[in-house]
């Protein structure tokens, strides 16, 4: 008698879940919401947490094989309780990292100060968007400038920028653009 023994190896594909959570502000929350990813044995990929008046913000994407995944959302659910959270969870795929022959386009940062005026981002957004510009992240805020009190607006965006565009073209173009919207702006290449 031959006694067989198979073994079955699972590969280790890990899981990704985007984890938005809006509510009023706690001084202990990201230490709470920190906690219940690492008692999950998940890690986090990027994250985005803010206080935004007297309220909490925070993006949150994070990794662990499936059943960590699964602990992390019940996780979530009993912060959510606990602390009066809106929490959405959203089960997301792995990036595909793409083959040497595949060229996604290139990181750039722009930084926009102005005075505040109620269109200048979706005028901004527009204008990237329409030549095939990426926006990757964007970020913004207002606040009374120095002495004078006068609102005023920032924003920070990364973008990514298509491959075959030549960037001295944009780059003129852009800048026509700020002076026709008198925005001060900077284009430049993401640095890390």
């Amino acid at each position: 008698m031959v006694n067989f023994r198979i073994f079955c190896l699972v590969p280790h594909n890990p899981m990704q879940l985007v984890i938005t959570v809006l509510g009023e502000n706690h001084p202990d929350l990201i230490v709470e919401l920190t906690r219940a990813i690492k008692d999950a044995k998940c890690i986090i990929l990027e994250s985005r947490m803010t206080e935004l008046g007297l309220e909490f913000a925070g993006h949150l994407l994070c990794e662990g094989n499936w059943n960590h995944i699964a602990r992390l959302e019940n996780a979530m659910e009993a912060l959510a309780n606990r602390f009066r959270l809106k929490v959405h969870l959203l089960r997301s795929q792995e990036q595909e990292t793409p083959s040497g022959d595949e060229d996604v386009g290139l990181p750039y940062a722009i930084d926009i100060f102005a005075t505040d005026q109620i269109n200048n981002i979706h005028d901004l957004s527009d204008f990237l968007t329409s030549r095939g510009v990426t926006i990757l992240d964007l970020s913004t805020s207002r606040y009374p400038a120095p002495y004078t009190g006068s609102p005023l607006f920032l924003a920070h965006m990364i973008v990514r920028i298509p491959p075959n565009m030549r960037i001295v073209s944009l780059r003129d173009e852009f800048l026509d653009f700020c002076d026709q919207m008198n925005l001060d702006a900077i284009l430049e290449p993401l640095k890390r």
